[in-house]
Parts: C-alpha cells; structure tokens; sequence
C-alpha cells in the first residue's frame, strides 16, 4: 500500500470502531441498560419497519443480516423487555415484532444520539468542508454499496 492507502486504511477502520465505542459508550452512561450496539441498531430497525415488514425476515433485510442472527438477537430483546411478538392477524402464520414502551425509548434516545452526534461533528466544519466532506463520503458510500449489492 501506497502511503495514502495506509493511512486511509488506518483512518476508516479507527473512525468506525470508534463512532462504534462511542454510541455504545454515550447509550450506557444514559440510558443504563444491557445492551449491545447491535441490540440497539435491531430496535431502531424494528421501529422504522411498518407492521406488515416488522417479521423477523424483514428486519434481517432491512439490515442486511442473515434471519438466523436476526432471530436469535429478537429472542434477547424479547427476553430483556424491549420487544414482544404478536401474531399477525391477517396471516396466522407470521408473527409481528413490535416495541415495547421501553424499546420505545431506546429507540428515542438512540435517534437523539445520532442528532446530536451529527450536529456537533457538523459544527466543526466549514461550510465549504461539509460540501468536500459530503461529496468524499458518498463516494464512499456508493463504493461500499457495490460492493455488498455485487
């Protein structure tokens, strides 16, 4: 790797376990609950899913996750009291995931943490940087996508 590649490299992989530790981090002292990040990534995925997506298979497609590790992660949720399953009126056999109040309010200050990240990261820029950091980030973002959609 040339240099920029090493540090990019170096750069990317710190910057993502880091906004990784620091969510973690940030939810614990505040909320003071067992959870994981990904825990805390699921209810925020089942909060955004209608009714009809609020299955164990549509919240593994939502976030790209095999239905087994969704299964087993909605099991711990279940068992913790953040979620609870319904069966489906329409169709007996699906089986609907919703939020309990206290998954509610994960999901809140979860929603509240990501705000509030941004907007301080937001204040240390420029206009114009926002503009190049926007623009850097995108292409980033597509690169990855094509990657994962290939």
């Amino acid at each position: 790797m040339d240099p920029f590649e090493k540090s990019l490299n170096h750069m990317l992989v710190e910057v993502f376990n880091l906004i990784l530790k620091y969510e973690e981090s940030v939810l614990k002292k505040n909320l003071n609950v067992p959870l994981t990040i990904t825990e805390t990534h699921i209810i925020e995925a089942i909060g955004k899913q209608s009714d009809e997506d609020a299955t164990v298979s549509g919240i593994a497609s939502y976030l790209q996750i095999t239905k087994p590790t969704a299964t087993v992660a909605i099991k711990k949720l279940e068992k913790k009291g953040f979620i609870e399953k319904i069966p489906c009126e329409k169709d007996g056999r699906r089986t609907i995931i919703s939020l309990t109040d206290l998954g509610k309010r994960i999901e809140r200050a979860h929603y509240l943490f990501h705000e509030r990240m941004v907007k301080n990261i937001s204040n240390q820029f420029l206009e114009a940087e926002k503009a190049i950091l926007l623009q850097a980030v995108d292409k980033l973002r597509e690169f990855f996508r094509e990657k994962v959609e290939a």
